[in-house]
């Protein structure tokens, strides 16, 4: 009898635990209509839209009755910003003139200098420029723009991960006034221009235009030269030499920005403080990006719905149901909204070099990034963390919730700087997350609302057993 009645309790509480984490999935998207909507304009950091989406993000943890921690919401941090003030692109092939469309044809990378430019294009292949192989070798590139491919050689083993800052690096040197990035034609999807704030190594050059166009657009310039842009890289490739070409098309290219070496940006975190005497002073942490990529003047904005607006909002969400449980939550949860990633996880960088807990303090860490959108829940990490990948799965199960079994081992994304710290955790995500990333159609339209809503409640669930067990 007296193990009945014990079994008759846990089952209650299993019961009450799948119960009571409500989540609303018009919450969600109402966050997200906010955080990606014109007035956060994209959420750069070092731009007022970032700022508004900070401030929303306080006001909504304040409201919930959550607290900052050590008598502070922000995280504030060094940053190098650039801002895209203005930028236009007209390409003049023949007698004809094409005016680019901002952020569909063309787009602006994240760190382009400022400049005015009508000059020759010319074709450098990848832009390399090495001690045995350059793709300037025997091309005049003075006072014109170099067009070069955005990827490092394939056939030159051991090269540092590509850096856009020193692609154009080179063709500054060379003395180009600018620089036109394009997708490698056989590639099997050439990636659209995309907005970007991912420059890599290299110095920075203020009064040099950086810009990305259709791959489209590049095959009539050659064209027009009188050559195929896929067979040029295939005889680049195969060769492993280089195959530059001055083209009698010119580009006009307008770039304004605002470029400071010495700003700042700031991570926002919240606690949901533990009720139990010992265990409220271990945390969980839960995290997303907040910022995005920003925008092209007045022109247009990336709004990043799903890439992050998605897990802001679910951070959001998670801390309104998981405060309605306070008093039945025994570790503290921390809420941290992570600024700069997309220039290459600065902020969850400097929040795990500056931890504001004792490292030993947390439990465990979770990255929710892109799940507003795809066709299937899935959990990275599992493999460096099977204790919390077969959680994962059984709180599936409870909800009978089809989940992706692909996971893998070290972190990813956000998650990556806590895993090189030996922090356990795991990066929530969707499988087919990134057909819209880094577009202007990444839209709040195009969440998927059940996949979206789903994801949160597998979380939350997650987030209730692992602060309680």
């Amino acid at each position: 009898m007296k193990n009945s009645f014990f079994f008759l309790v846990f089952f209650c509480a299993q019961i009450l635990n799948a119960q009571i984490l409500n989540v609303s999935a018009d919450s969600l998207i109402k966050h997200v209509n906010f955080l990606a909507g014109a007035e956060c304009k994209g959420r750069l950091p070092g731009d007022i839209g970032y700022d508004k989406a900070i401030k929303y993000s306080i006001d909504y943890f304040k409201y919930l009755g959550l607290t900052g921690l050590n008598d502070s919401w922000l995280q504030t941090f060094p940053l190098e910003t650039n801002i895209i003030d203005d930028a236009d692109v007209v390409i003049k092939i023949g007698s004809e003139k094409k005016v680019l469309k901002h952020g569909y044809e063309f787009s602006v990378r994240g760190y382009s200098g400022s400049g005015k430019i009508n000059s020759k294009i010319v074709f450098c292949g990848y832009g390399a420029d090495l001690p045995n192989y350059s793709d300037y070798k025997g091309v005049d590139v003075k006072n014109k723009i170099a067009m070069v491919f955005k990827a490092n050689p394939p056939f030159i083993p051991n090269l540092p991960q590509y850096s856009i800052r020193q692609a154009a690096d080179n063709a500054y040197r060379h003395g180009a006034k600018g620089i036109i990035f394009i997708s490698q034609p056989n590639q099997k999807n050439p990636q659209k221009p995309i907005g970007s704030m991912m420059h890599g190594p290299g110095p920075m050059h203020a009064d040099f235009p950086q810009v990305q166009i259709e791959v489209e657009m590049a095959e009539k310039i050659m064209q027009d030269a009188g050559y195929s842009l896929s067979d040029l890289q295939s005889e680049i490739d195969s060769k492993h030499e280089p195959k530059s070409i001055c083209t009698n098309s010119k580009a006009y290219i307008f770039v304004k920005a605002t470029y400071n070496p010495n700003g700042e940006t700031s991570n926002v975190i919240s606690v949901l403080q533990g009720n139990d005497d010992v265990l409220k002073d271990e945390y969980v942490i839960i995290f997303a990006h907040l910022d995005h990529v920003g925008f092209i003047g007045d022109h247009m904005y990336y709004p990043g719905a799903t890439d992050n607006a998605s897990g802001s909002a679910a951070i959001y969400e998670l801390a309104r149901v998981l405060s309605l449980e306070k008093q039945n939550i025994k570790r503290s949860i921390m809420f941290v909204l992570f600024s700069s990633e997309e220039k290459g996880l600065d902020g969850s960088e400097y929040f795990v070099n500056n931890l504001p807990v004792p490292k030993e303090k947390i439990y465990a860490a979770f990255n929710m990034d892109c799940i507003g959108y795809g066709d299937t829940l899935k959990a990275g990490n599992g493999l460096s963390c099977p204790r919390l990948w077969q959680i994962a799965l059984e709180e599936a199960a409870k909800e009978n919730f089809i989940v992706s079994k692909d996971t893998w081992k070290g972190g990813g994304a956000d998650l990556t700087p806590f895993y090189k710290a030996g922090i356990d955790g795991l990066y929530f995500v969707n499988t087919g997350a990134h057909e819209y990333l880094h577009l202007p159609t990444d839209k709040p339209e195009t969440i998927n609302k059940d996949i979206f809503s789903k994801m949160v409640k597998w979380i939350a669930n997650i987030l209730y057993r692992v602060a309680n067990e």
